[in-house]
């Protein structure tokens, strides 16, 4: 679960920015066709649109190109990114139960941006909930986050380590990218679940 800088890894792993937001989100300026082509300008695999408690499920037209169904969970402790699934959980439930809510549709669940100390992130509720969630963004591109301290909690529990761009403007997309072996949806989500991913900054 290391961290790379620059490309170097795109000729070893597909590359996925597993942290996107489209003009569905109030604060992005990003349309959704836009990203799409944004994404295959960087070379990326995959993405996943992970607009604010909106759930994007589209089909991707080229078949170079996976696209990962997802949103940004805004709960009691902070924002909770859900990959995988095919409904929106209910934000109100305890975190603990929404993450088994996105579990039992076969998701994934990852801490996006963690210890901002900002109200829309996960503080020190964190280590509550670590044992339960997938990953962990552990290259939040936010100035704000503090990614060592997530890597630390990350290989400590071995859990998945998360690139994701948390993407509102085209030009932020792929700063921030998770890299794995898998090509495809399934092969991307049983690398996080077992830990299997490589965060790449650029």
């Amino acid at each position: 679960m290391a961290t790379e800088r620059g490309a170097g890894a795109r000729g070893r792993k597909h590359l996925f920015d597993l942290h996107v937001h489209t003009t569905a989100s109030a604060d992005s300026t990003i349309p959704w066709g836009m990203a799409i082509g944004r994404a295959r300008e960087l070379g990326l695999r995959g993405i996943a649109i992970t607009d604010h408690d909106r759930l994007t499920v589209e089909e991707s037209a080229d078949a170079d190109l996976v696209l990962i169904p997802g949103a940004e969970l805004s709960t009691e402790w902070g924002d909770l990114l859900a990959l995988g699934i095919s409904e929106i959980p209910d934000n109100a439930l305890p975190v603990p139960r929404i993450i088994d809510n996105i579990h039992a549709q076969g998701g994934i669940a990852v801490i996006p941006h963690p210890f901002t100390g900002l109200p829309n992130s996960m503080n020190e509720r964190v280590s509550e909930i670590i044992d339960i969630v997938d990953g962990i963004e552990t290259a939040s591109p936010r100035k704000s986050a503090d990614n060592l301290r997530a890597r630390r909690l990350a290989r400590q529990h071995r859990k998945a380590e998360i690139g994701g761009s948390d993407a509102h403007a085209l030009e932020e997309m792929g700063r921030s990218l998770t890299a794995c072996d898998g090509p495809d949806a399934e092969g991307l989500m049983d690398a996080i679940r077992n830990a299997r991913t490589k965060t790449v900054v650029r």
